[in-house]
């Protein structure tokens, strides 16, 4: 997969930085961009293509003011 452009970020409610991505495929990627030293999901590291469950509202908080 390789990205085009970042279109946003979002912080966890773990603590952790997602980032959101567009690829050349014109699809949206969630990708942990910084795992927070507080998370205790093994599954969060670095570059991880979150699952899209992950990436609903009701995972994420609130969306980062830096676009």
């Amino acid at each position: 997969m390789r990205i085009r452009r970042g279109l946003g970020s979002r912080r966890l409610r773990c603590g952790c930085l997602a980032g959101i991505y567009e690829t050349y495929r014109d699809e949206i990627v969630t990708i942990l961009d910084v795992p927070s030293s507080a998370c205790d999901q093994p599954d969060h590291v670095t570059g991880r293509v979150l699952a899209s469950r992950m990436a609903g509202s009701t995972s994420l908080e609130a969306e980062s003011p830096h676009k």
